[in-house]
């Protein structure tokens, strides 16, 4: 049904809403769960925010399976967490205040100020030069909120290889965020 959708097929864009919004809902919430003390998006924003950068991006990506749309759909989490942590900056360099939905808390590896999700998103940019399989595992488990099972179908690797690679990931995205100056 995805490939249908991808074609243009209307049908089945509306067939699949209902299970790809609660799926991507249950991801957001995820993310909005782990966060901790800083105020973003909810989880229907998040989630409304990246189906429509999806939906923007139907005519150029052709999804393989479920696991190849959640990996798209955790990078498009990626992307409005990082807008919106722009747009957090500015508002705050202007003195405005900061309105949420909802109070979030995030878990690893950064307490989640707009800055820190900049500086993850500027480290995964130098990753993915390195690694794209790791900046993808970064944006399924840190962004998407994807479990390890999740992240493996996603990335259509092996259970062990996630669990490796995302403990040597965060290792290096710990070094990564404690050369940057602290703002």
């Amino acid at each position: 049904m995805l490939r249908e959708w991808r074609g243009g097929d209307h049908r089945a864009e509306e067939e699949l809403w209902p299970i790809i919004y609660q799926e991507l809902r249950s991801l957001a919430r995820s993310v909005i769960r782990k966060r901790t003390g800083s105020q973003q998006l909810g989880a229907t924003t998040l989630v409304h925010e990246a189906y429509l950068r999806l939906v923007g991006s139907t005519s150029t990506i052709d999804w393989n399976d479920r696991g190849h749309f959640f990996a798209i759909a955790a990078r498009a989490m990626r992307y409005v967490l990082v807008d919106e942590a722009r747009r957090r900056l500015t508002m705050k360099r202007e003195g405005d205040a900061v309105k949420a939905d909802l109070p979030e808390h995030i878990a690893d590896p950064v307490d989640h100020r707009p800055e820190d999700i900049l500086a993850v998103h500027e480290a995964l940019t130098r990753l993915a030069k390195v690694n794209p399989r790791h900046e993808r595992l970064v944006e399924a488990r840190y962004f998407a909120g994807l479990s390890v099972e999740e992240t493996a179908d996603a990335l259509n690797v092996s259970r062990p290889t996630v669990v490796r690679d995302w403990r040597a990931v965060r290792t290096w995205l710990y070094g990564e965020l404690q050369r940057q100056p602290q703002t």
